[in-house]
């Protein structure tokens, strides 16, 4: 999943915490649950916001779990799903 931005942050610094600290807490909850594998944010695009790999590929159930992410309550995000699958046993490095 790609996160774009939809529309600039708050103005307000203390709302800005707020927003960004409940998309996160959001994000390793999911982690926690088993539900996303890699997360993280993109810094050198004004557009692309930030990268999420989601342990499916049932798109009716990811747009489910994003639907509480505090940046697509507020319309500050939007994303983009695409199908994507890599070589079975592959891993990150630790």
């Amino acid at each position: 999943m790609f996160l774009i931005a939809a529309k600039d942050a708050p103005a307000d610094e203390a709302e800005a915490q707020r927003l960004q600290m409940g998309h996160l807490a959001h994000l390793f909850t999911l982690e926690q649950k088993g539900e996303i594998s890699v997360f993280g944010p993109v810094n050198n695009d004004t557009k692309l916001r930030g990268v999420i790999v989601f342990n499916t590929t049932d798109k009716e159930r990811i747009k489910g779990l994003m639907v509480d992410d505090p940046y697509m309550l507020g319309g500050y995000l939007t994303y983009e799903l695409l199908d994507w699958f890599s070589i079975p046993g592959q891993t990150l490095p630790v």
